[in-house]
Formats: C-alpha cells, structure tokens, sequence
C-alpha cells in the first residue's frame, strides 16, 4: 500500500484553512506539506508534490495562470482550488491541467473526494467500496453518503466514525476503541467526543437509520446490521 502514497502540498496562510484541509485529507494515502501561499504562485518548485491545494480566496487568476505556465514547460501538477463563494460565478480553471475547486467551508467529505480524485484518477471506487444499506450508500473511496439520492454533509469525523460501524456491524465498541480506530493513537480528547459525533450521526441519518446505531449502555455503540 505505501507505494500508493503521494504527497500532497497545500499553499495557504490561513493555519485555520490549512488545518482542515489536514484533517479533511488524513485518510487519504497521501503525506500533506503545507506551505505559504507564495508557493502555489511558483508550481514549478513543488517537484515533489502529486497534488496542490491552494487557497485561492477571492481571486484565483494569478494562480490559474502559474499553474499554466508550469504546464507549458513541465509536467501538469494537478490543482484543488479552495475558493470563497463569491468567486464562484467567475472562476475559470486551468487549460491542461488536472483542477477541481471547493469552497472554502466545504465539507471533509467533499475536500477528501475531490483530492482523491485528482491524486487517482480511474480508482474512484471498486465495488467493494460501495456499501448499500436501503436508502443508504455509502462510498468508502469518496468518502461520500447519500440516502435515496441526497447526499448527508458528515463532517470527516462523522464519516469516519459512521464507516467504521457500519463496516464492522454487529459488534460492540467501546468508545476508547472508537478513539483508537478513528480518531487515532494520537488523539488525547475525552470518551465524551464519541457520544457528540454519534449523537450527530444519528441526527443526519433520520429515525429508520438511527434506531440501527445502538448505544449498548455501560459499554459503547453497535451497528445493527
């Protein structure tokens, strides 16, 4: 599998942004540098890099068009801009170049798709990858949910917490286990972080769906297949 990593350079000045973004791409198989926003303005230095994601704000023009310049002389470097949402209506994205964009509050689930779109073309998703539930798909490539056909905006870690049940079904966890298995070994917050998400899973996810993510008492969380 390590040979399926890439890294992935983000360019912003806001560590807020760059934050999220960093949160948003932790699953991907990919190692995430972030760097002044100056660098998405010289592409051509970023040789190591498979994806850039640059925050572009309210103009993304001198961006587009380095990331042009790079492709006219180099190898294309695909492009994620993250844009506010007024610079949506004239946003153009660059000719030759692999480029997607994402407004700026977009969800993880939405970041972490579009990246692992532009990283890995062709590997959207196998089969095994969609999980169909009744009204609910799952797609454990894209990191995207949908219930009859409308997409469910999980923050990252909703998603994640929400996955690892339904693909592990049947079986209680505990919530330090559900700390270790999604958030990480790194991860020092409270147990009290697995009740908040799965109390806003379950808001998401409507009373049918709901009812089969059991709180086991004393213990931990289930998913009923």
């Amino acid at each position: 599998m390590m040979a399926h990593v890439k890294t992935i350079a983000i360019a912003s000045d806001d560590q807020h942004l760059a934050a999220r973004l960093c949160e948003a791409l932790e699953r991907l198989d990919a190692s995430v540098t972030v760097l002044p926003r100056e660098a998405a303005l010289r592409p051509e230095r970023l040789s190591d890099a498979a994806l850039l994601i640059a925050d572009a704000g309210h103009d993304s023009r001198e961006i587009v068009a380095a990331s042009e310049r790079r492709a006219a002389s180099d190898e294309p470097l695909p492009l994620l801009l993250v844009v506010e949402h007024d610079a949506v209506p004239g946003l153009r994205l660059p000719v030759g170049v692999p480029a997607d964009f994402v407004v700026r509050d977009a969800a993880a689930s939405e970041v972490a798709a579009r990246a692992r779109l532009l990283l890995w073309p062709g590997e959207e998703a196998a089969g095994s990858e969609i999980v169909r539930i009744g009204d609910l798909t799952l797609n454990l490539a894209t990191y995207q949910a949908h219930i009859a056909g409308q997409p469910v905006e999980f923050t990252y870690l909703e998603y994640a917490l929400f996955a690892f049940l339904v693909t592990h079904p049947n079986r209680v966890y505990s919530r330090d286990a559900l700390l270790k298995r999604v958030w990480g070994h790194d991860y020092f917050g409270g147990a009290r972080t697995v009740d908040v998400h799965v109390r806003r899973v379950r808001s998401k996810l409507g009373p049918e769906l709901a009812a089969r993510l059991e709180t086991v008492r004393n213990v931990g969380y289930l998913w009923r297949s």
